[in-house]
């Protein structure tokens, strides 16, 4: 490996805290990471959707990561599709296939193995048995291919999915008419199976390898035209704020790129796109009558922040920005873009510039308050995760983790922030709910329905009157236990059922029963547990405690049942630790 490679492949096994697994192992990680940022540059990818990703491990047809992106998000299980179904009435999905090799040069044989995989993936859904055998991990992605397909007839506009794939070296990528043919041959049987409406495959030597994971560090940014604008009043911690009238050949250039949308631009916007439902389909039913010209005065506008706005001219820069309002604006203009004249809407866009977190948080619900969210929720969510934050701010006694209240928040600070520390949204919930809201059965969906569904019930996952060690204690434990699966301490076949692991570890290792979520107890409860998890042998300890009482409850299970992380499942692995001597009685 050259020096620049080596540079960055470093600094990424020092941010993911992975020095102490083997360079091949490690280097398919970090392949994979800087493609499939690429792909979801929304959120920030954790350690664990990493390694879940990750399905070379032998028996794995050449490939070593496949990633399945459904709407702009990863998904790694069909509950995620369905609910994402559910969310944005359509699928809109893409394929990625990698194989990644440390050698220096490009192996033809592993060329060949890797577009055998490709070939083998479509045959299967196809619904050819003849096929070669495989890991169980790739088996589970065979499963959620062939789900995604099955749901073909709500496909957004009809499209099949996209495909890519990619071959990651550590050498320089010179054409070769055996490779290329190898790639003809593949492109023609994909072409002839009629499931994908793109199919690409590319080279990545160690040039290109270290562009796409330098790019992993970029912000969005945007330079648009505007003729006229109209500068608002000073507001304090407001740096800059135009309002202005954008044609739509300049609006585009804040949330299309390559032909698709943007996803990570409207990530501080409250409502994902909700496909064409009553609104929105009014809205393009309006644009297909031919009423362009009258878009600006029906449509209420669209909302940027921007971290700056450096104004040349006629020209502005956006610097890290995003659309807080318009997402319904945007996807549904970017359905209509072919329409003839398109060209000549316009639309009215405020752009506002701020670095202050409270005042972005300000917009945000001033411009998300109609009848579709209510604004107490809104307020609700905001200051909980103010909370969070603090609390985790504020830890000095255990690890220091980071709570990532805004997507990719550290990406843009000074000091550098382990990747593998960063907690999300989306890791605190399924932790929470997996181990302190005793349901760890209840995650494999998309988070935003977790949440929803225990609300119905009258649970709040996020509640003012929780208090934050249990949401610490919890992405404590989860981060513990996914260094020792990354050193191969528990054994990756657990990585299943591995928010089972998480209660278990809980019910095996607490001193008392848990409290009330706002009891003055719970600091004591969670400083047990804390203590436990930040002590290397009392951790291993606890963790095999908690994959003894798995094992004891999946003995239980029905072995022909395809799925055994039911709630009947939870529910013995209860039983069988309130029998079982607790760990924290040896200490």
């Amino acid at each position: 490996m050259d020096i620049v490679t080596k540079s960055h492949f470093d600094e990424f096994m020092n941010t993911y805290g992975y020095n102490s697994i083997c360079e091949s192992d490690a280097f398919e990680l970090f392949s994979i990471y800087s493609i499939a940022s690429k792909y979801c540059k929304s959120e920030t990818i954790s350690k664990s959707l990493l390694e879940d990703i990750k399905v070379g491990n032998g028996g794995d047809w050449g490939i070593d990561g496949f990633l399945i992106v459904v709407n702009g998000k990863i998904v790694t299980n069909t509950k995620l599709v369905d609910d994402l179904l559910s969310a944005n009435g359509s699928i809109d999905a893409q394929i990625v296939i990698i194989q990644s090799k440390t050698s220096t040069s490009f192996s033809a044989a592993e060329l060949g193995m890797a577009l055998d995989g490709i070939e083998n993936l479509l045959r299967d859904v196809l619904g050819e048995t003849e096929l070669p055998s495989c890991n169980s991990d790739l088996q589970d992605y065979r499963d959620l291919l062939k789900h995604i397909y099955s749901k073909s007839s709500d496909f957004s506009e009809g499209n099949n999915p996209i495909l890519h794939g990619y071959y990651v070296c550590c050498g320089t990528y010179n054409a070769q008419k055996d490779f290329e043919s190898k790639v003809k041959k593949t492109t023609d049987f994909v072409e002839s199976t009629d499931l994908v409406r793109n199919f690409r495959f590319s080279f990545l030597d160690k040039k290109e390898i270290v562009n796409y994971y330098k790019s992993t560090k970029t912000k969005p940014e945007a330079i648009i035209n505007i003729e006229q604008k109209i500068t608002l009043p000073k507001v304090e911690g407001i740096a800059d704020a135009y309002l202005c009238i954008l044609p739509y050949n300049e609006l585009q250039k804040l949330y299309i790129s390559d032909g698709r949308i943007m996803q990570e631009v409207f990530y501080d916007n409250v409502r994902a796109f909700q496909g064409l439902n009553l609104i929105n389909r009014s809205i393009s039913d309006s644009l297909k009558a031919g009423n362009i010209d009258l878009f600006a005065a029906m449509n209420n506008g669209i909302t940027v922040i921007a971290r700056k706005l450096q104004p040349t001219g006629h020209d502005i820069r956006l610097v890290d920005y995003q659309i807080v309002n318009g997402c319904q604006t945007c996807n549904v203009l970017f359905i209509n873009k072919d329409l003839p004249d398109i060209d000549k809407l316009k639309v009215t866009v405020k752009l506002i510039a701020s670095e202050d977190k409270g005042i972005r948080d300000k917009i945000i619900i001033g411009n998300n308050s109609q009848t579709e969210v209510k604004r107490e929720q809104l307020i609700s969510l905001l200051e909980t995760q103010k909370l969070i934050e603090d609390y985790y701010n504020a830890q000095n006694t255990y690890e220091k983790l980071y709570y990532e209240r805004r997507s990719k928040q550290y990406k843009s600070s000074d000091a550098k922030v382990p990747q593998n520390k960063i907690v999300t949204i989306p890791n605190q919930i399924i932790s929470f709910v997996s181990m302190i809201m005793e349901a760890p059965d209840k995650v494999r969906g998309y988070y935003g329905s977790i949440v929803e569904e225990f609300e119905k019930n009258g649970n709040m996952v996020f509640s003012p009157e929780t208090n934050p060690a249990l949401y610490y204690t919890c992405a404590l434990a989860s981060y513990k236990m996914q260094e020792l699966f990354s050193c191969g301490f528990i054994d990756r076949k657990y990585r299943k059922v591995k928010f089972h692991v998480l209660l278990a570890f809980r019910l095996m290792c607490q001193c008392t029963s848990l409290p009330a979520f706002n009891s003055n107890k719970v600091q004591h409860y969670c400083d047990h547990l804390c203590s436990i998890l930040c002590d290397t042998d009392r951790c291993k300890e606890g963790f095999n405690a908690a994959i003894e009482l798995v094992n004891a409850a999946l003995n239980h299970c029905d072995p022909n049942d395809s799925d055994r992380m039911k709630e009947s499942f939870t529910k013995k692995m209860k039983e069988l630790a309130a029998k079982a001597d607790q760990i924290n009685k040896r200490h």
